[in-house]
């Protein structure tokens, strides 16, 4: 675990390295996930991917509203991502080489995106919808094609805790 967080940071510093003739100011990349071949991180507010080789990022996503915590299906042909485009914060697929954006959750309450399950077919995400209140949340599965989410036999899941699911 830490070491593919050290192998992110490295790569991620060597692609700015890189492409600092392009004058691009890095200082607010954040949230990094990391595929095969690609890196895929948000600045500004909007969802980047680059090689993991170096060269130029490309910004995937440009709505308008927040897009957060970019992670790759385990193929690396989709990002599954949490957006904000209408008040409220739901989880999105696009594919990874650039597309419209498609919606997979409809909660009132926000989604916020931990991962894939390794068959490439559902995502893991936490809620508060159901817990009653702001402070926990709980564990959900969905299918990247949408529909009915399935809460997990986990009571809850305290916001601190949740970064332990999201490595990627």
């Amino acid at each position: 675990m830490k070491m593919r967080l050290v192998l992110t940071a490295f790569w991620i510093a060597l692609f700015f390295a890189a492409s600092a003739n392009a004058q691009i100011d890095a200082r607010m990349l954040r949230e990094p996930d990391v595929s095969n071949n690609q890196v895929a991180f948000v600045y500004a507010g909007d969802i980047w991917i680059a090689s993991k080789t170096g060269g130029v990022a490309e910004r995937l996503t440009t709505a308008k509203g927040e897009e957060s915590r970019p992670r790759f299906s385990p193929d690396g042909s989709l990002i599954a991502f949490s957006g904000n485009y209408d008040g409220n914060t739901d989880i999105y697929i696009v594919p990874s080489r650039g597309g419209i954006p498609k919606r997979i959750t409809y909660s009132p309450k926000p989604d916020r995106v931990l991962g894939w399950y390794p068959d490439g077919q559902h995502l893991l995400f936490a809620s508060s919808t159901e817990s009653g209140s702001q402070r926990f949340n709980q564990l959900y599965q969905v299918s990247r094609d949408g529909g009915m989410p399935s809460k997990l036999p986990v009571p809850y899941a305290p916001r601190h805790t949740l970064n332990a699911f999201s490595s990627g």
